[in-house]
């Protein structure tokens, strides 16, 4: 299961951010592995996306281990369901951004709505990462790698707004990502939950190898003992 643990500092986010990346050992356990670190546009917090195999084990995290690092203003859950994953357009653009895209449906037609993400034609400079079932404040949760907001929110609106069902959707840019996990675990972590193999056209690619907000390649995090 992917669990979404949304941080809200009381200082400096830069500083919070900071020390998740050099604490990765104090919060995380057998059954948690931290996965990435990522920051929204213009909204103080960050999101730090876990895979866990035993959801009980996550709780030691949230109510000791990550306050007594960061001491935030507080903590939100966000549990993503039936994650899947997606390769990418070969012929992809190099400008790339990454963007959520956070869905609300009518209840009865949500299935109906997700598969229709799974098998959407998308173009080359607008297609998916990732999508999840969240069933919280928003019903499902989609990554999506564009060449602006622009472009995606048209998309957006002729692909996925006039699907039965679909209430409202937003789109917000995701200024700032980081990897946390080792390369080939995170590889083997996004293979073995793709939506479909990849067709001649396209590639298994690993959508946070870039800080997306400047370009800059990801460097590889130095690991330890508990991975």
């Amino acid at each position: 299961m992917m669990i979404v643990v949304r941080i809200f500092p009381k200082g400096e986010l830069e500083e919070s951010w900071n020390r998740v990346l050099n604490n990765l050992e104090t919060i995380s356990n057998k059954y948690c592995t931290p996965l990435y670190l990522s920051q929204r546009e213009e909204e103080n917090r960050m999101s730090l996306v876990y895979d866990v195999k035993e959801v009980n084990s996550l709780g030691d995290i949230l109510m000791k281990n990550i306050p007594s690092l960061l001491q935030p203003e507080k903590t939100r859950t966000v549990t993503l369901l039936k994650p899947a994953f997606f390769p990418a357009p070969r012929d992809r653009p190099a400008n790339l951004e990454r963007y959520q895209v956070a869905l609300k449906g009518r209840s009865e037609e949500l299935e109906n709505i997700f598969n229709c993400i799974l098998h959407l034609d998308y173009p080359k400079d607008a297609f998916p990462t990732y999508a999840a079932y969240s069933l919280g404040e928003v019903d499902i949760l989609v990554s999506m790698c564009s060449t602006s907001m622009d472009r995606l929110k048209q998309f957006v609106k002729e692909k996925l707004e006039p699907q039965k069902g679909v209430i409202s959707v937003e789109v917000g840019h995701i200024s700032k990502s980081k990897r946390v996990a080792p390369t080939m675990m995170w590889k083997r972590y996004r293979e073995s939950r793709y939506a479909f193999k990849p067709t001649a056209e396209q590639e298994e690619y690993d959508f946070l190898e870039r800080e997306v907000l400047h370009g800059a390649r990801d460097r590889e995090v130095e690991t330890s003992s508990f991975w």
